[in-house]
C-alpha cells in the first residue's frame, strides 16, 4: 500500500523581484502549520517530503514537517517540481523509491491539481494555496500508480 499526498504550497507574498524567492505570507505561514496539524490528526506521517526549490514550497514543507514531528532529513528539494507539468509530475511519482510507502509532495499549480485529477477516481478541481489531496494505492511499486488501483482519496481544503 502506498500513500501519496499532493500539496499546493501555502499562500505566498505577492510582490517580489524573483518568483523563486517569494516567501509565505503571514496567512500562508499559519495555513501551512494548520495543514501539518490536520495531517497529524489524520495520522498521516509521510516517510519523505519532496518540495520545489521555490521559497514558498520549501517553507510549506518545513513547517509541515515540524508539525508532523518529523526529524531532520525528511524533506528533499527537487528543482523539477517548480516547472514540471502534470505528466512530468506523475513520472516523478512513478520513479519514487519503492521502499518509501508514504510521500508528501509540495509543489505548484497547475501541475499539482492536474496530477491529482489524473490519479484518482474523481477530480477535485482547482487547488487553492495550501490545499492537498491524499491518495491510497493498492500497489507495491510506485511505477504502478494509476486511477485503477486508487483505493481511497480525500481532499484537504484550505484552512479557514
Amino acid at each position: 500500500m502506498k500513500t501519496l499526498i499532493l500539496q499546493r504550497h501555502a499562500k505566498a507574498e505577492k510582490a517580489c523581484d524573483d518568483d523563486l524567492s517569494r516567501p509565505l505570507s503571514p496567512v500562508g505561514l499559519s495555513n501551512a502549520a494548520i495543514q501539518g496539524e490536520t495531517m497529524r490528526q489524520l495520522e498521516l506521517y509521510p516517510e519523505l517530503i519532496i518540495h520545489s526549490h521555490a521559497m514558498r514550497a520549501k517553507q510549506t514543507a518545513e513547517i509541515m514537517a515540524v508539525k508532523l514531528e518529523l526529524s531532520q532529513g525528511y524533506t528533499v528539494e527537487d528543482t523539477e517540481l517548480y516547472t514540471c507539468d502534470s505528466s512530468e509530475l506523475v513520472t516523478i511519482i512513478r520513479n519514487l523509491p519503492d521502499e518509501v510507502d508514504s510521500v508528501l509532495i509540495v509543489g505548484h499549480n497547475p501541475a499539482i491539481e492536474n496530477a491529482a485529477d489524473s490519479l484518482g477516481p474523481s477530480g477535485f478541481g482547482h487547488f487553492r494555496p495550501g490545499e492537498a489531496a491524499i491518495y491510497h494505492f493498492d500497489i507495491e511499486e510506485w511505477r504502478a500508480i494509476s486511477p485503477r488501483n486508487c483505493t481511497g482519496n480525500k481532499f484537504l481544503s484550505k484552512p479557514e
